[in-house]
């Protein structure tokens, strides 16, 4: 019993083994059929109406949001949806096919590409990170793992109390919207991964449009998806505005010392004048050199206006002291004679009448 058992589980994996190759075989012979009549040269419905292309992506990760370059990084899945008639087939092998990546270069694809990027690059490890799908009515489905950094210029008048808005745009390199036509696919093209967080920023809501744009080669189909980015003002509070507050309040003590205490005075100003002006240093060296001015210079520049005219209060006293000083007093030897002057004019007067 034992051996028929174990002959029956052979012939068993012998008949699964020979209908898993008969199924690769014949994948294989769709796929070479399909490649052998196919032109990537050469678009889909060439000379008729343009080719869609949906597009979604789906958000990993966004970092490295920079003031001073103005730009910022995400990690995205890029997938890029359109059809082509001539990979169709009518089979009952499969009804759709995961194919590796290779084949990409053997069939037709969109030349997308990121107007607004600085630079990007694939990610390989431990292979390349997209994969192809073709299902039965020439459906292409192509997914890609990309990092992208875009440009996004800033608006910092309200810094750090701004909200900067940044963009990623998708569009064709080489065929205009004759030949291609971008989509983004459903209302929910657009997604965020949910551990997205970053430092020094709550990440708002995000939208996408569709648009054209003219250009001197000619119209071109452009998606443009925005993300809104709100600044968290916990970290300039605890090492900016805090510390700069201290510092003025430390600038009043010199109110409540004597006036004769020079030094004290003078090294408090002195102190606090330095401490300010080595905060708005290290304060500007980390972020852009615009020409306009922003929200915290002002306020940066309203306490060093307080702490310098501290110590502007004491040089003004100093010098009416001086000047009080130097004033010539009234001789004692004058109050003693005016003393004097009225009595005896009256005792003059008053023998003159007795007369």
């Amino acid at each position: 019993m034992e051996e028929k058992k174990g002959n029956g589980n052979r012939n068993e994996n012998d008949f699964r083994d020979q209908s898993n190759e008969n199924l690769e075989n014949n994948v294989t012979r769709l796929l070479d059929k399909l490649i052998a009549s196919h032109d990537r040269r050469i678009r889909p419905n060439y000379g008729g109406p343009p080719i869609e292309v949906n597009i979604t992506a789906h958000v990993t990760t966004i970092s490295a949001v920079s003031e001073v370059s103005m730009d910022y990084t995400l990690d995205l899945y890029l997938r890029q949806i359109w059809k082509d008639p001539r990979l169709a087939w009518e089979s009952d092998v499969e009804d759709s096919l995961t194919i590796g990546i290779d084949m990409v270069k053997t069939i037709w694809t969109p030349d997308t590409f990121f107007p607004n990027e600085k630079k990007s690059f694939f990610h390989e490890a431990t292979s390349h990170n997209s994969f192809l799908r073709i299902d039965s009515h020439g459906n292409v489905l192509r997914s890609i793992r990309l990092t992208v950094t875009a440009n996004c210029p800033m608006s910092l008048h309200t810094f750090p109390l701004d909200r900067q808005e940044c963009a990623l745009e998708v569009e064709s390199y080489g065929y205009s919207t004759k030949d291609i036509i971008y989509h983004w696919h459903g209302s929910n093209a657009v997604t965020i991964d949910e551990n997205v967080h970053l430092a020094h920023f709550t990440i708002g809501e995000h939208y996408h449009i569709e648009r054209t744009i003219s250009l001197s080669t000619g119209n071109y189909s452009r998606l443009t998806a925005y993300f809104s980015f709100k600044r968290n003002i916990g970290f300039y509070l605890i090492q900016i505005y805090f510390p700069s507050s201290l510092i003025v309040v430390i600038s009043w003590v010199s109110f409540w010392l004597n006036r004769e205490a020079v030094q004290a005075r003078v090294a408090i100003g002195v102190t606090t004048v330095l401490t300010m002006t080595t905060l708005m240093t290290s304060t500007n060296a980390s972020l852009p050199k615009v020409s306009y001015v922003k929200s915290l210079d002002v306020f940066l520049g309203v306490c060093f206006f307080i702490v310098f005219a501290s110590l502007l209060e004491y040089a003004a006293i100093g010098y009416l002291m001086k000047r009080t000083r130097n004033v010539p007093a009234a001789s004692p030897v004058q109050y003693y004679e005016t003393g004097y002057l009225f009595p005896l004019l009256f005792t003059y007067f008053n023998r003159k009448n007795f007369r």
